[in-house]
């Protein structure tokens, strides 16, 4: 756990900036007002968590760009992805989701993030926990994805 705190801690320095976010918190959610490392986070009572930060822009890049460092860093660091594809924010932009998953301790963590791209700023929403918990709450995280407003 603490390796996968680390590698997002990492790809936010990668990434740089702020603002702040619009996400519904789904219901069994309960959001972290007092945390600073993220503009907005939300965790369930199991420990399956959504985040979402804001980046500025550099160096300058486009969805492609950004997704592809991401994903060269994250399989550096031993995670595992199993899927990817595009998706769309609430305010209609298309954004890109990257799965994975990473075995820590004996178990299997999965790891999403979604990555929105607009002139300024890299939307970075991060969500994940123990597989096992976090699977049958998959649908539920999706739509809260969909609920951001990149604005």
């Amino acid at each position: 756990m603490k390796r996968t705190i680390w590698m997002l801690t990492l790809a936010a320095v990668a990434l740089g900036g702020c603002s702040t976010a619009r996400l519904q918190t789904p219901a069994g959610f309960a959001a972290h007002t007092d945390d600073k490392t993220y503009e907005y986070r939300a965790s369930d009572g199991a420990g399956v968590v959504i985040a979402v930060r804001r980046e500025k822009n550099r160096p300058q890049g486009d969805l492609d760009f950004w997704s592809a460092a991401l994903d060269v860093n994250l399989r550096q660091a031993g995670y595992q992805a199993t899927e990817r594809g595009d998706v769309l924010s609430a305010d209609g932009h298309t954004g890109r989701q990257l799965r994975y998953v990473v075995p820590t301790a004996g178990r299997e963590l999965t790891f999403w993030v979604t990555l929105f791209v607009t002139q300024r700023q890299v939307v970075v929403v991060e969500a994940g926990g123990d597989s096992e918990l976090f699977e049958p709450k998959a649908a539920t995280v999706q739509g809260a994805i969909a609920s951001l407003e990149v604005g």
